[in-house]
């Protein structure tokens, strides 16, 4: 019988920030789960479910013999395991779920755009250029001069 799932808060999509920080942890990291012939069981779920519980970031390998694609399983394992897909390099897919209970991977925080904050205001031509009170672009010492 199934292991009854617990209802996941919906995932927020990683930044381009916090994907880099996952590549750079599981570069020195092996490859937990393989992927066969057979394609995604029940049997690679729940060792897919059980890894992630454990280490939050794992690498799953896809076999030579198997007949997916590693771009064509990403979708499918995130919506699976309720992860999500940091890289995907050569048959090799890195993905990572938050632990619910102790989570030890702490990713950088996104950039909150600042609500009500204007952008720089652009410099006028008066102050590009400096005009004075009688609307030259010269100053008026340069102005006695030209008399």
């Amino acid at each position: 019988m199934p292991k009854k799932v617990k209802p996941r808060a919906p995932l927020v999509p990683l930044t381009g920030k916090q994907k880099s920080h996952l590549r750079a942890l599981a570069h020195k990291l092996k490859p937990v789960v393989q992927l066969g012939r057979q394609g995604l069981t029940e049997a690679v779920l729940g060792a897919l479910d059980v890894a992630l519980e454990r280490h939050e970031l794992i690498k799953l390998k896809i076999s030579g013999d198997a007949e997916v694609e590693a771009a064509e399983l990403g979708p499918q394992v995130e919506k699976a395991t309720n992860g999500q897909v940091a890289q995907i390099i050569g048959h090799t897919l890195v993905i990572y779920r938050r632990r619910e209970k102790d989570p030890k991977i702490v990713l950088p925080r996104p950039k909150a755009a600042k609500a009500g904050q204007a952008k720089p205001a652009l410099a006028t031509e008066s102050e590009d250029f400096g005009d004075d009170e009688d609307g030259d672009d010269f100053d008026d010492d340069e102005d006695e001069e030209l008399e």
